[in-house]
């Protein structure tokens, strides 16, 4: 093979895993997922929208709220397992969205994490 043939081809599929990347981390309806809160109080505004169904990869039932970071205004997709408490909390402040969050994340891992939501 030639260089340019090389260069190319590895050209062609950094592009390609680029895009794949780009749409995996965006969620149905095209927004990014909001991701990972720290340990400690986040404020998120909840959006007025339906939550619409976003099963995991393990096909586990969630649904998708969208949420405003307050220090960037830029809307996200926030996935939460509808057995959580966490979903009932976010169910009862729906009805006065758009509200400001404050979220209060305890514990780290998987096992562990706790949030607590309060109205701002």
């Amino acid at each position: 093979m030639k260089a340019n043939e090389l260069e190319e081809f590895s050209a062609k599929e950094l592009d390609r895993l680029s895009r794949e990347r780009e749409d995996a981390i965006k969620a149905k309806g095209g927004l990014p997922y909001l991701g990972s809160l720290p340990v400690g109080e986040s404020k998120l505004i909840l959006q007025p929208k339906i939550p619409t169904d976003n099963p995991d990869r393990d096909g586990r039932p969630r649904k998708q709220f969208v949420v405003k970071k307050v220090q960037d205004g830029e809307d996200f997709a926030w996935t939460v397992n509808i057995k959580s408490p966490l979903y009932r909390d976010l169910l009862g402040f729906l009805v006065k969205a758009p509200i400001m969050l404050r979220v209060i994340r305890t514990g780290e891992g998987r096992t562990e994490t706790r949030y607590t939501v309060k109205a701002a």
